[in-house]
């Protein structure tokens, strides 16, 4: 569940989320256009409106909505014991719509992610679509580029729709 599988979640949600909200599509879509000649590292880091709505389309659809954990030590979480070699589960889907982390959790708002808001800097595990701490995906860099670099080429020679009122039936399990 890795690479492959991330890439190609977190490309349909942001399609998806385009689709349900075509102003930020246009949006998107002017930065995209403005970029002239090659697409360099640079260029991508200038199309801000697409992180804004890629962070906000993870959030709101983890690629991985479960992270399996095992305690190497005995601790206390929420004043529960979990003795050592114990096995967890860590839920980014559960922390990316805790209300006193985000307002209004269940709107698509990719500015949550923007100055001053900055929303997913309340709390260093309020967003964690990747992970966190020293288990933090690895490729979570160069799996973002390649999307952005997807979606970039598309908003320039596409637009796209879903009937008003479609949601996609994201599968949890």
């Amino acid at each position: 569940m890795a690479a492959h599988d991330t890439t190609t979640i977190t490309t349909s949600a942001v399609l998806a989320a385009l689709s349900e909200h075509p102003e930020w599509q246009e949006k998107a879509r002017e930065q995209s256009m403005a970029v002239d000649g090659d697409l360099t590292l640079e260029t991508l880091d200038s199309l801000t409106v697409l992180d804004l709505v890629i962070k906000e389309s993870l959030r709101l659809v983890a690629p991985v909505p479960s992270l399996a954990r095992k305690a190497i030590k005995d601790t206390e979480l929420v004043g529960y014991h979990i003795p050592a070699g114990t096995f967890m589960s860590v839920s980014p889907w559960f922390s990316h719509y805790m209300p006193e982390y985000w307002s209004n959790p269940t709107e698509f708002d990719p500015d949550r992610f923007a100055e001053p808001r900055s929303e997913d800097k309340k709390h260093r595990f309020a967003w964690v679509p990747f992970g966190g701490g020293a288990h933090k995906c690895i490729g979570m860099y160069f799996g973002t580029q390649e999307v952005k670099m997807l979606l970039h080429h598309m908003l320039r020679r596409y637009r796209w729709s879903v009937p008003a009122g479609y949601k996609v039936p994201w599968d949890l399990v």
